[in-house]
């Protein structure tokens, strides 16, 4: 049985993960066959493609949109959504890139019993309300500068930021292991490149593993072009021999936060959204949400509280990566602390395939 399942993304802003009027970045994935889709298509009774940004800006446009996120179609078994507020992400990518290292080599696993995710809530939560702000904004800045220059500049700058940083806060153990990592940065430059803060990859390999176990087959995506994924691709060619190799799946990770791998992809295609109006169906979900939360004010404010109303914020399934303030293991479902680090799994099964 084939799944094709159709990709769109709004609010990517590359590694401008700070930008001011897109503080959200969406993924969102749709699996509807052509039947469905025909239906569809008659809410918009046009030739057309279809186009969020086009839409909203009538009164008949946002009515049809509405009615397409209201329509029955719209349920957990069609529709599948990544939202990932991106200041958030840097403090996760300054966690796994940064402090994740410094554990490692001190011989702690980061990643049990929901450790990452704790380090990553104290920096946006200390930074956004206890610490000097300007200080915070500077750090978290000059973090995103050193991973896309990667030049010696860059890297004492961000370092001398953070010692500042840590000079003037009371919580001296969260930042303290960014700035020892600083003894590691040469191998972690080499290990990464210029998408390892964006979160499109991240967002899209979470959403297909739970769209096999949804389905319990393996998916065919069909994804609007996207740089990040065709610079991932290796990742996926690569996987794919594992698969070949071996039937057998190993679900990595600790707790309630798993994944299988290979990933269980059959095939991805990189089309044109004119000729695919799944494509435009993933669009117009995953403009709605980032639309709301951008527009929360100002003209479009009452269109933004009908989107939250809508079928399509009461889903059951979707995904988020979002700070919270309860950060213990039981309420982040990570209390058990089995399953198997993800990190060091993907480190030594790369390393033998390189062998080969």
């Amino acid at each position: 049985m084939k799944n094709n399942i159709y990709f769109d993304e709004s609010g990517n802003t590359g590694q401008d993960m700070l930008n001011e009027d897109q503080k959200v970045f969406v993924l969102a994935s749709v699996d509807f066959n052509e039947d469905e889709q025909k239906i569809l298509t008659d809410i918009f009774d046009t030739g057309h493609e279809i186009h969020f940004k086009n839409l909203k800006k009538s009164s008949k446009g946002r009515k049809k949109i509405l009615e397409f996120l209201n329509h029955s179609l719209i349920d957990e078994s069609h529709i599948m959504v990544y939202t990932a507020h991106k200041e958030f992400n840097v403090a996760g990518q300054i966690t796994d890139i940064l402090i994740e290292t410094v554990m490692h080599h001190n011989g702690l696993d980061l990643y049990q019993h929901g450790r990452n995710i704790a380090y990553a809530n104290w920096i946006f939560y200390f930074g956004n309300f206890y610490w000097n702000k300007a200080l915070y904004t500077r750090f978290i800045t000059e973090f995103i500068s050193m991973i896309r220059l990667k030049t010696e500049e860059s890297i004492n700058t961000f370092y001398t930021t953070t010692e500042e940083l840590l000079d003037s806060v009371k919580e001296k153990n969260v930042v303290q292991p960014i700035v020892e990592s600083k003894k590691h940065i040469s191998d972690i430059m080499q290990s990464i490149d210029k998408y390892s803060i964006d979160v499109t990859f991240s967002t899209f390999l979470v959403l297909c593993d739970k769209w096999y176990k949804q389905t319990k087959n393996k998916i065919d995506v069909r994804f609007d072009e996207s740089k990040q994924i065709r610079h991932y691709n290796y990742f996926l060619e690569h996987s794919q021999k594992i698969a070949e190799k071996t039937p057998e799946t190993v679900e990595i990770g600790f707790d309630s936060r798993k994944m299988t791998f290979p990933p269980q992809i059959n095939s991805i295609e990189m089309v044109d959204s004119k000729e695919e109006f799944g494509v435009q169906c993933a669009d117009l979900i995953a403009s709605a949400i980032a639309f709301m939360y951008n527009n929360e004010d100002g003209r479009f404010a009452p269109f933004s509280k009908q989107i939250q109303q809508s079928k399509l914020l009461q889903l059951s399934n979707s995904h988020t990566l979002w700070p919270t303030d309860d950060v213990s293991a039981e309420a982040l479902d990570m209390e058990n602390g089995e399953g198997i680090n993800p990190v060091d799994f993907m480190a030594d099964t790369f390393i033998n395939i390189r062998k080969e």
